[in-house]
C-alpha cells in the first residue's frame, strides 16, 4: 500500500502565543523548531511527506523542504484535513500526523502505516491511552474530504479505529504552551 503521511502545521497556535508571543511549531526545541524535529521523525519513516500549512507563514515553508507543501487558509483542523487528504487523493490511505508532536518515532509512522493493510481505521494506544498518527485507508477518502472548520473525524475514529498498541510516548506528547517545551529531557 502506498500511504501519505499528512502533517497538519495550519494552526494557529493561540494558546501558546499567549504566553510566549511566539508560533509554537516555530519555537526552539533543543536547538531545532518544533516542527522541524517532527519533520525529522516523519521523514525518516519513509513515507511521502505533506504538510498542511497557512500560505503566510513562510518559515514553516522553509522547514519543509522534505514535503509537499499544502497551502490551506485553515479555518480548523478539518479543513487541513481535508486539504491534505484532497493533495495525495491518489495514495491508497494517509497518516494524520500533528506538527506539534515532535517525538514520535519513525517506527511508529511506519506501525500505523503498516497496520492500514488490515484495518481501515488505525489508532495507536499507549498505556491505555490513545495517541497519533491516525491511519485511514483510501476508502475513508469521502469522509475526510468533507470534513470542515474544526470539526475532525473524532466519532467514526473512536467508534470504528482499530487499537494497535505501540510503546511509543511520543504519540502522546504534543506542545501547546512553553512549558510543554521541557519534555525534551524525557526523551533525550
Amino acid at each position: 500500500m502506498k500511504i501519505a503521511l499528512v502533517v497538519l502545521a495550519a494552526g494557529l497556535s493561540r494558546r501558546f502565543r499567549q504566553q510566549s508571543g511566539e508560533h509554537k511549531l516555530l519555537a526552539d526545541l533543543d536547538g531545532k523548531p518544533v516542527l522541524q524535529r517532527t519533520l525529522e521523525q516523519a521523514a525518516a519513516s519513509g513515507l511521502d511527506l505533506f504538510v498542511v500549512t497557512r500560505p503566510d507563514v513562510s518559515a514553516i515553508h522553509q522547514l519543509c523542504t522534505q514535503a509537499t507543501l499544502v497551502l490551506c487558509d485553515s479555518g480548523g483542523l478539518g479543513e487541513s484535513i481535508a486539504a491534505g487528504v484532497n493533495a495525495s487523493r491518489n495514495y491508497d490511505g494517509w497518516l494524520i500526523a500533528l506538527g506539534d508532536m515532535p517525538f514520535v518515532t519513525p517506527e511508529s509512522y511506519r506501525a500505523v502505516s503498516g497496520a492500514l493493510a488490515e484495518a481501515v481505521i488505525v489508532r495507536p494506544w499507549i498505556d491505555g491511552r490513545p495517541g497519533h498518527p491516525v491511519g485511514f485507508q483510501q476508502q475513508c477518502y469521502p469522509m475526510l474530504n468533507t470534513l470542515h472548520g474544526d470539526a475532525g473525524p473524532q466519532a467514526i475514529v473512536k467508534s470504528q479505529a482499530v487499537r494497535l498498541p505501540l510503546h511509543d510516548r511520543g504519540c502522546l506528547c504534543d506542545i501547546d504552551f512553553p512549558a510543554d517545551l521541557q519534555l525534551i529531557k524525557e526523551f533525550s
